[in-house]
């Protein structure tokens, strides 16, 4: 029985791939220019003075938080066309495992990046990482400790673990996923126009919690902090389960409809509750 089907045309898989390998690009060498003016002790004035006594700081900061956001964007939607296609049984495992555990590696970075730069959005993200490492029985103590210790040591091991996974990321792409003649190519110049254009028209601006009635955290994490609120136990079970089907799941060589619908509705259920918080934090 075939309840769910769509189909990709080639010309908007190769838009999300190439918009994937540029953003991260550009992304990772933003990066770098915006981490010669930050400093994690007293990150929140670095940031500020970035945009207020660097040439172009503000334009760099920006350019770094849109280029990371259509790189994740784009990484999610490269992965469940990937997953659509079946390329996780026409290539190598370990080239499939890299999409995945880079998809996962860039939420972490995109997180850590919030968190670094302090402002009331980053603090909240901060309090809240470092509550569910510890939640977690056994290990929780020593996660926390080796990611998020920020009530212990400040953001000293944040920031290192987001260059370290910047760091990741940059050197698995190159290696797996595209080459510096390929990159060169004049090809990618729209995506590049695209990273580009964002920063002129829209500014981040550092972010208050004042007046909300509930912390929230990045957007892209509204739904775990919802699923998590409401449904404790059943909510990391639910997390899991999307994580372990693309790491660890075996279908038929052609594309499974239930599996699909499987994947549609688990989506369904984290904007729901991604929702859910946005209400709570907006009334």
């Amino acid at each position: 029985m075939r309840f769910f089907s769509f189909s990709t045309s080639p010309k908007l898989n190769l838009f999300i791939a190439n918009l994937c390998l540029i953003s991260l690009i550009i992304s990772i060498l933003s990066g770098i220019v915006v981490s010669y003016h930050y400093f994690y002790t007293e990150p929140l004035y670095s940031v500020i003075q970035l945009e207020s006594s660097v040439p172009f700081g503000r334009f760099f900061r920006s350019l770094h938080y849109f280029s990371s956001q259509l790189a994740l964007i784009s990484t999610f939607f490269h992965l469940l066309d990937s997953f659509y296609r079946g390329w996780h049984h026409k290539k190598i495992f370990v080239a499939w495992l890299f999409l995945v555990l880079s998809f996962i590696v860039l939420i972490f970075v995109t997180f850590t990046g919030y968190v670094i730069r302090f402002d009331e959005v980053g603090k909240l993200a901060g309090s809240i990482a470092e509550n569910l490492c510890l939640s977690i029985p056994y290990v929780g103590e020593a996660l926390r400790d080796l990611l998020f210790p920020i009530s212990k040591g400040g953001l000293y091991r944040v920031y290192l673990a987001h260059i370290y996974g910047s760091f990741l990321l940059a050197i698995g792409l190159f290696v797996w996923h595209a080459s510096i003649k390929r990159v060169l190519s004049l090809k990618y110049a729209p995506y590049l126009y695209l990273n580009l254009i964002l920063p002129f028209i829209f500014y981040v601006p550092l972010e208050s919690e004042k007046g909300k009635t509930v912390v929230t955290g990045p957007w892209f994490f509204w739904g775990a902090q919802g699923l998590l609120k409401f449904l404790p136990p059943l909510g990391v079970l639910f997390l899991a389960v999307f994580w372990l089907v693309l790491l660890g799941f075996k279908p038929a060589r052609k594309f499974s409809p239930w599996i699909g619908g499987a994947l549609i509705l688990w989506l369904l259920v984290y904007f729901i509750f991604s929702l859910i918080i946005y209400r709570d934090a907006h009334t």
